[in-house]
């Protein structure tokens, strides 16, 4: 096995009692994703990140194939997250009755906020970016960086969340949100089709020769999970790959619900190295379509995810070094960590058949 330490970093797996493999669609409509893929490809600096094969590290870990969509360079915002707050902005401007300068409101971990940030700019517009205390000064010099105003909570990132909702709210700014606690946000909706943009383009990139049996991926609200889901399961069905949301031990508020069978949110601090994921309570939009595709639900401790992050930097086990940060690299530390362990294996049916499909959402910042 490739990971050693104290355990494997498994702390805790939950296999989704509400799972349904044969669900012809999940998720947004073909229509809203047909329209985010014109949408993004359309952008003058469109590039489709590319699929990078892991073989060195799947035969160290006894897998058939890894698969790694590589989103670090995405528009140069240096995330997946880039698919999808740019196509949240253009869908609420192209709602607006008056054209001139807006003010685009979001919560952010970092990756959204940035996102929004540069899309904002972009459009003519000013972001106002809404953060918890423990977003660190990298990302939030990121973002200051695209011209945008960042405001620190006194509190979590579910605190930034509400803040952002309640100034939007009271002077009339666009509330970009990718969290929907209500399930009436119609951009938090199309933000979730723009992240089946990648899963699309992975289909197109070697998925339909091959299509995985596995997808490993990170969870923060659920969007990103929901949105790949919603992609791969138009493009699969019925024959669709077992999802397996990961999110570190402090903020796993998706395995909480996946637990208990409705959306649960959790408690703490919720401060964890995958910065992004610190989140303690789902979208709804992402628990309506995760509660049913996920296959099962996988938390672990931050210490697995540095191994791995300082391996696959370093390109310690043997392929090309890959360009990951600290919540780009959970869904393939979730992988290792699984595959590494005796008991997750058989219970995610991992083994030399297996074709695994993982998301780098995030490349370090420029600096390092």
């Amino acid at each position: 096995m490739v990971f050693s330490g104290s355990g494997t970093g498994v702390a805790d797996v939950v296999v989704n009692d509400g799972f349904r493999a044969s669900l012809a669609f999940v998720g947004a409509s073909p229509s809203d994703l047909d329209e985010a893929l014109a949408a993004v490809t359309a952008e003058p600096s469109y590039r489709p990140t590319p699929l990078v094969a892991l073989p060195a590290l799947a035969d160290r870990l006894g897998l058939g194939a890894i698969l790694c969509k590589d989103e670090s360079h995405r528009f140069g915002a240096g995330g997946v997250k880039a698919l999808g707050a740019p196509y949240g902005l253009r869908a609420l401007l192209r709602q607006r009755v008056e054209g001139g300068p807006f003010v685009a409101v979001a919560a952010t971990d970092g990756n959204h906020g940035l996102a929004l940030a540069w899309a904002a700019r972009r459009q003519g517009g000013l972001a106002r970016i809404f953060v918890g205390r423990d977003v660190d000064e990298v990302r939030l010099g990121r973002i200051r960086a695209e011209g945008a105003e960042v405001v620190v909570v006194d509190g979590t990132y579910d605190d930034a969340v509400l803040a952002a909702r309640r100034m939007a709210d009271r002077d009339g700014a666009l509330l970009v949100t990718d969290t929907d606690y209500d399930g009436d946000s119609r951009v938090c909706a199309a933000i979730m089709a723009g992240y089946g943009v990648l899963a699309e383009e992975a289909w197109q990139q070697g998925l339909a020769e091959a299509p995985p049996s596995h997808v490993f991926v990170q969870c923060g609200v659920g969007g990103v999970a929901g949105g790949v889901a919603a992609a791969l399961w138009r493009r699969m069905s019925p024959v669709v790959p077992r999802l397996i949301t990961v999110e570190p031990a402090s903020a796993a508020c998706v395995l909480a619900s996946l637990r208990a069978g409705a959306s649960t949110p959790v408690g703490g601090d919720l401060r964890t190295r995958m910065a992004g994921l610190a989140c303690g309570r789902m979208s709804v939009p992402a628990w309506e379509v995760v509660s049913r595709v996920a296959f099962a639900g996988l938390a672990l401790g931050d210490e697995v995810a540095e191994v791995v992050q300082t391996a696959l930097v370093a390109g310690a086990w043997g392929d090309a070094p890959l360009a990951t940060w600290d919540t780009g690299v959970a869904g393939l530390a979730g992988l290792v960590a699984a595959a590494s362990d005796d008991a997750c294996r058989p219970l995610l049916r991992l083994d030399r058949a297996s074709r695994v499909l993982v998301i780098n959402t995030e490349g370090p910042p420029p600096s390092r």
